[in-house]
């Protein structure tokens, strides 16, 4: 016979709560230093001829559903809320290709903030930005509006992935594979890798017949320039033609168990993972957008 509490708590870890399906009541009878909110935020943006504009803000949004089920099934005491998903971001680079939307700097540290600051006047402490998209101009608007929040509210608040992508831990972990992948910089072989994971049936096959491109985007002087003036004419930076469905689950389980780092961390008032040190110097010398 089924033991029908302990099936009752499995639900409960299963479950994926969002703001949207509660009420104003039942939110404030939250624990305060047990609950924790995720804010999936990416752009529309073109990736290359093969994958569909939403594939930041599909990998932001199931990420950050996946790492909501994983923290609930360590700790079942952790209230995880999931905010609406924000489709915006700052990718003023690609749109000279249709279906890339892009909005000011100011406005996705507005957008950030005004969430942040909307729950911190309630009491809510935690607060976790998940975003896939690593331009940094969407970057400098989430972390000048964390930095506020944290100075208003004393708020904590967390954006996991970027302090990882620019670093060397994805190499670093990632299975053998016999070639580079660090100049893996848009739509190639880790992206596409990990939509055939989520979402084989939107990946175009025409992917298979892409060659190998390389280019490089590091250089000051192509700042504010945009990618087909930069000769990037299909839309993708990378190899997509080596995609593998096996490197995308694991790369997809990668991004979520850093989420979750991330999460436990800021719940014991941990400071945050900080960008490296070279990122956040372009970050600061970066014109608002």
């Amino acid at each position: 016979m089924k033991n029908p509490e302990k099936s009752k708590n499995k639900n409960k870890r299963d479950t994926i709560v969002e703001l949207k399906n509660l009420t104003w009541k039942e939110l404030e009878q939250l624990p305060k230093e047990k609950t924790i909110f995720f804010l999936p935020i990416s752009p529309m943006e073109e990736h290359g001829p093969h994958l569909p504009v939403g594939t930041d803000f599909l990998t932001a949004e199931d990420t950050s559903k996946a790492a909501i089920q994983k923290i609930q099934q360590k700790d079942d005491t952790v209230h995880c809320i999931l905010l609406p998903s924000v489709p915006l971001g700052y990718c003023e680079f690609s749109t000279d290709f249709p279906g890339s939307f892009s909005v000011s700097s100011h406005t996705v540290k507005d957008i950030v903030y005004s969430f942040g600051s909307s729950l911190a006047t309630h009491g809510f402490k935690y607060l976790v930005v998940c975003t896939y998209h690593m331009a940094l101009g969407h970057l400098k608007g989430i972390y000048a509006a964390m930095q506020k929040l944290r100075k208003k509210y004393h708020m904590q608040v967390c954006e996991p992935w970027a302090p990882v992508f620019y670093s060397q831990d994805i190499s670093k972990a990632e299975p053998k594979l016999g070639f580079e992948t660090d100049k893996e910089l848009h739509a190639g072989f880790r992206e596409t890798s990990l939509m055939k994971y989520q979402y084989p049936y939107l990946v175009s096959p025409l992917y298979q017949t892409l060659p190998h491109f390389y280019k490089d985007l590091d250089s000051p002087r192509i700042v504010f320039q945009k990618l087909k003036d930069l000769g990037v004419t299909q839309g993708y930076i990378g190899n997509p033609s080596k995609a593998d469905a096996t490197y995308g689950r694991w790369f997809f389980n990668f991004t979520v168990d850093t989420y979750v780092l991330a999460t436990f961390s800021l719940l014991n008032n941990e400071k945050p993972r900080p960008l490296p040190k070279d990122m956040k110097n372009k970050m600061r010398l970066l014109f608002w957008q």
